[in-house]
Formats: C-alpha cells, sequence, structure tokens
C-alpha cells in the first residue's frame, strides 16, 4: 500500500524534480501559461496510473502539455472549483450571523474533496479517454468511497502545507499538488488492481 511520505521523497529527491516544481509553482500564476503547470500534474498521474516510478516529467513536449493541462484544468474547474465555490456561497448567508468559525462548515466538504475529486476524474479522463467518464460522479464517489481510508490524510497534508506556506501559496500548491495527485493516482491504480486480482480467484 503506498503511502504519501515515500511518494513525496521518490518525486522530490534531487535538485531538478525541485526546480520543475519551483518553475511549475511560478506558471500557476501566469494566465494561460498555469495550462503548461496542470499539463505536468496531468502528466503525473498518468504515470502513477500506468505503475510506472514517481518521477517529475520533463518539460519537454510544450503542446502536448499545454492540451493535457486544458483538460486536466476544465476537469479541476468542475470537480474541485466549483464544489467550493457551492461551499463558499452556501456559507454566505451564515456570515451575518455571530456563529465564529461555525459559519464556513458548508465549505469544508468541498474543500476537503476538491483535490481528490479532481485527482479521480483526471484518472478516469486517462483510463476512458473522455471527459464523460471524468464526470460520472457515481463513478467517481465509488472511487472516493474504496480509498477512503487511503486518500484522508494525505488530503489534509495538502492543506496544511498549503497553509503554512501562504505566502508562496503557488509554488506550494504546485509541490502539494504534485505529491498528492501522485498518491492518489497510485491508490486508485492498486484499488483496481486489487479487484482485477479478487475477480480471478475462485
Amino acid at each position: 500500500m503506498p503511502t504519501l511520505e515515500p511518494v513525496c521523497k521518490r518525486l522530490f529527491s534531487n535538485q531538478p524534480s525541485v526546480v520543475k516544481c519551483l518553475v511549475g509553482g511560478v506558471l500557476l500564476m501566469i494566465p494561460v501559461a498555469h495550462f503548461l503547470a496542470f499539463g505536468l500534474l496531468f502528466a503525473l498521474i498518468d504515470q502513477a496510473r500506468r505503475g510506472q516510478n514517481p518521477e517529475l516529467p520533463s518539460w519537454g513536449g510544450w503542446r502536448r502539455l499545454f492540451a493535457d493541462g486544458v483538460v486536466a484544468f476544465v476537469i479541476f474547474l468542475v470537480l474541485g472549483a466549483a464544489p467550493i465555490c457551492a461551499g463558499w456561497i452556501l456559507s454566505w448567508p451564515l456570515r451575518s450571523l455571530a456563529i465564529g468559525p461555525l459559519r464556513f462548515l458548508p465549505s469544508i466538504p468541498g474543500v476537503l474533496l476538491a483535490a481528490p475529486l479532481t485527482a479521480a476524474g483526471i484518472y478516469r479522463y486517462q483510463s476512458r479517454k473522455g471527459f464523460r467518464a471524468a464526470f460520472q460522479l457515481a463513478e467517481l464517489a465509488g472511487m472516493l468511497q474504496s480509498s477512503r481510508e487511503g486518500i484522508f490524510l494525505p488530503t489534509l497534508a495538502l492543506l496544511g502545507f498549503v497553509l503554512v506556506g501562504y505566502p508562496l501559496m503557488p509554488i506550494t500548491l504546485f509541490f502539494g499538488l504534485a505529491g498528492v495527485f501522485t498518491f492518489y493516482a497510485m491508490f486508485f491504480r492498486m484499488i483496481e488492481e486489487s479487484r482485477k486480482g479478487g475477480t480471478r480467484s475462485p
């Protein structure tokens, strides 16, 4: 069973990998160029989905990275940003009440689900080659349900890492997403392989 720590150690164990993530964080801040950053995250999920060792791909193949990044960004908008925005809208009426941090309760599910749901959507897009598969909510919910024991703590670790590095948020966000997206994809693959093995058993 994969764990987040060795995945991150493998991804960020050398200087070139750290530089790639720094570049990715900078690209996240630049309109249009942010598609390239999402393209690298797309490639990380695809790499883990295929069972390859976690390793940051090169920044070569700009056209491919850009095209894949557009796909990943669209999936992120629907499965990541939309739930967060919905929670924020639902919490708006509570802000006039003197209930302290409780007014943010409607935002919590979206914040917790944004990263794993986005990764699951990209994973299904890559597996089935289409947006239809990426947005099938019942199948996505099944993926998260079956892997809930493995993705909960990494999701909290991502949120904590991003909050601690708030002044450098785009950079810490890219580092965090690179680590957890790779981990999520490895976990999804492990569950798929275990189910295949189960179906072959007498």
